[in-house]
């Protein structure tokens, strides 16, 4: 994703214990957590390569609204993420 310029950098918190409903069923696995900056202009983007290259049916993809943040951090995401050619 930071390759493609649709996230500004990527974290990986691994591994996780989930626990949730799938088929009717309680399910647990371990699972990473991958948190990824990006624009809300490209936040639609992303999330269609994450399905694309995920093996859930229906893998979690929500966007976390930043309230806040310094200048300096904020412009670099933007820098980094800039809007697809010919959008």
């Amino acid at each position: 994703m930071v390759g493609q310029r649709l996230a500004a950098d990527c974290q990986i918190i691994a591994p996780i214990e989930s626990t949730y409903w799938w088929a009717g069923e309680i399910q647990r696995s371990e699972e990473w957590l991958l948190l990824m900056k990006t624009t809300i202009g490209r936040f639609e983007e992303l999330a269609r390569r994450v399905r694309e290259l995920h093996s859930y049916e229906v893998p979690q993809i929500v966007a976390v609204a930043l309230v806040a943040g310094t200048a300096d951090y904020l412009e670099w995401i933007r820098r980094e993420t800039p809007p697809a050619s010919g959008a």
